[in-house]
């Protein structure tokens, strides 16, 4: 017998939850007022129950272990992109009537233009297919030829010249502090915002953040620290010497939306938009013009390959300053 619908309080969200007819809702922050969004929804007429075998009920299975055994950020970035497409197919659309059509039909309702974007939709759509598959549910995923669109290369830099810009009218110490690490290590911006005391390795010059908390949880995280880098971490350490290191000038850890604000009201005075990716995307493309080999930049960047830094960074191939100066130290 299934069991009635109950609201539960997300600590990580700081909100209350309920799932009704398979539909997960947000009821807000406030108890009483959740609880009274939650007869409300009640008293809606609901849906048909999502059957075990369809889609909605497979993605569901999905997101309750990327709950349980991933990160809440990745949770919600799947929960994001998934949500959007079951609302876009039947409600009790069966796994074996799952075509790629369903895939392309929803891509074209959002009018992404972005291929980036589109690489991220279809990455989470089929993800939950491809576990179900691994974990058994499924004999095969019926949308795993579904092709993503080439993953475009990052060709803009921030400059030294840009980044003496951007400092000048960012005059805040903290927000200084988060482009300054990202200028000089090119950590991912979640390592920025996530980083704590107990990650920090002095002796080492160096942050290690343990494998369940690295991205994909399978090996450690390791950023090596500049002279620059350490000095600002040190500083923050006598701070913050319990929690988050980086905080914003009221002494809340910072966030990447509020970082990411920061940039968008930069742009007004600087004519475009950056952000702490183009930051990372600099620091690779530094290291490669000045020479340092392929397996140690991607090393740095926490890659454990060279695949991505061959895709992204294959337009260097086609400077030929770049390639010229090569060509000249390797003749010594």
């Amino acid at each position: 017998m299934a069991r009635a619908p109950k609201p539960w309080f997300r600590k990580d969200r700081n909100a209350w939850f309920v799932t009704i007819a398979g539909k997960r809702h947000n009821l807000g922050k406030d108890r009483a007022l959740a609880f009274q969004r939650f007869h409300q929804l009640m008293a809606e007429p609901q849906k048909q129950a999502v059957r075990s075998d369809s889609v909605a009920a497979l993605i569901d299975l999905y997101l309750e272990w990327l709950q349980k055994n991933r990160s809440a950020g990745t949770y919600n970035w799947y929960m994001h992109f998934c949500q959007s497409f079951i609302n876009s197919i039947p409600a009790n659309l069966q796994i074996t009537d799952l075509k790629p059509f369903h895939v392309q039909e929803w891509l074209d309702a959002r009018n992404d233009s972005s291929d980036s974007t589109k690489r991220g939709c279809i990455t989470a759509v089929k993800r939950p297919f491809a576990w179900a598959e691994k974990q058994g549910y499924i004999d095969r995923s019926p949308i795993a030829h579904v092709e993503k669109p080439q993953e475009g290369r990052r060709e803009q830099i921030v400059s030294s010249d840009e980044l003496k810009k951007i400092l000048s009218l960012a005059p805040d110490e903290p927000f200084q502090d988060v482009l300054h690490v990202a200028w000089e290590v090119g950590p991912r911006p979640q390592e920025i915002v996530n980083v704590e005391a107990r990650h920090v390795d002095i002796k080492n010059a160096r942050w290690v953040f343990p494998k369940e908390e690295s991205k994909g949880k399978k090996h450690p995280r390791v950023i090596y620290l500049t002279d620059k880098a350490l000095q600002i971490t040190k500083r923050l350490l006598l701070k913050h010497p319990e929690g988050k290191l980086f905080r914003n000038v009221d002494g809340n850890p910072w966030k990447s939306t509020a970082i990411n604000s920061r940039f968008v009201r930069l742009k007004v005075k600087l004519g475009k938009k950056y952000c702490l990716y183009l930051f990372r995307h600099s620091y690779a493309t530094r290291l490669l013009e000045a020479g340092v080999d392929c397996l140690t930049v991607s090393m740095l960047l926490g890659h454990r390959d060279t695949n991505m830094l061959a895709r992204v960074y294959s337009h260097l191939g086609l400077n030929p300053q770049h390639l010229r100066e090569q060509a000249k130290r390797a003749a010594g």
